[in-house]
């Protein structure tokens, strides 16, 4: 099957990261946890729901409706990245496509609450960032960017010209293409070992939760950032590896001389658990 734009999108998201590598600043304590951000006057905002679950399904229904791809954005007010994708959703560039192409939906994560129920329904473990952004074929709940997720962890660093041509990209995938996508499932072995993983992190997130509603008031508790940084090791290794593999399984379709996929790597467990 012929995969040349998913080539592209291989090598453009691979250039874009080295980019935003570059362009990364390590800063304060504050910048790492994910800053506090100015309030938005704009439609893009993460608010919390009572219902985000029928929120998702109900934003589905409109993108088939529409005959559009499904845009869910996992994230909240509290993280610059998160607020930094919104700022350049609102941009006219940015408006003309989303508007054209995308039913787009905002799920407020509050203080790295559980989301799994949604984050499943397009088989993908868990969110490992803010933001998550997740690009649905509607009527098969295919995830289309399943290979390049990791990049919007960075959201705020990522340019204006570079989220016009990966949000551009998706539309214009053929029907041939998307089903490759389609066709993507995780082995039996991958996928117990992606909800176990998923399970810790979320109980990692539990208990980061309230040390991080006490940061955003400003009562930042001793030991959060170094308990912060432990779990952001922990959930950018396992997306990396995610992703890797979905890279390799999906290049490797009908090809004899696939590679080999990367093993199931396993974890010490956090310092809380050690006592």
């Amino acid at each position: 099957m012929h995969i040349l734009n998913f080539s592209r999108l291989f090598n453009f998201v691979a250039n874009l990261s080295g980019l935003i590598k570059k362009a990364t600043i390590i800063m304060l304590p504050v910048l790492v946890v994910g800053c506090k951000s100015t309030s938005l006057n704009n439609d893009f905002t993460y608010t919390a729901s009572t219902s985000p679950l029928t929120d998702v399904l109900e934003a589905k229904e409109r993108a088939l409706a529409t005959n559009k791809l499904l845009l869910v954005v996992l994230g909240a007010q509290w993280c610059h990245d998160s607020t930094g994708l919104a700022d350049q959703f609102n941009t006219e560039q940015m408006q003309l496509i989303l508007g054209a192409h995308y039913e787009t939906i905002f799920v407020d994560v509050g203080t790295l609450n559980d989301k799994r129920r949604i984050t499943e329904l397009f088989d993908y473990p868990i969110y490992y960032a803010t933001p998550t952004v997740m690009i649905v074929e509607p009527s098969t709940n295919t995830l289309l960017n399943r290979t390049s997720m990791t990049m919007w962890g960075h959201a705020d660093s990522i340019s204006l010209s570079a989220y016009v041509e990966y949000f551009s990209q998706f539309p214009a995938l053929t029907k041939n293409q998307k089903q490759l996508l389609t066709t993507w499932s995780a082995s039996a072995e991958e996928a117990q070992y992606n909800r176990e993983m998923a399970g810790r992190l979320q109980n990692a997130y539990q208990k980061l939760g309230p040390l991080l509603a006490e940061d955003i008031k400003g009562n930042t508790p001793p030991s959060f950032i170094d308990l912060w940084k432990e779990v952001k090791g922990f959930r950018t290794a396992l997306q990396k590896n995610l992703e890797k593999r979905a890279v390799l399984k999906l290049e490797s379709h009908d090809k004899s001389d696939a590679s080999p996929t990367p093993a199931l790597r396993h974890y010490p467990p956090f310092s809380w658990e050690q006592h």
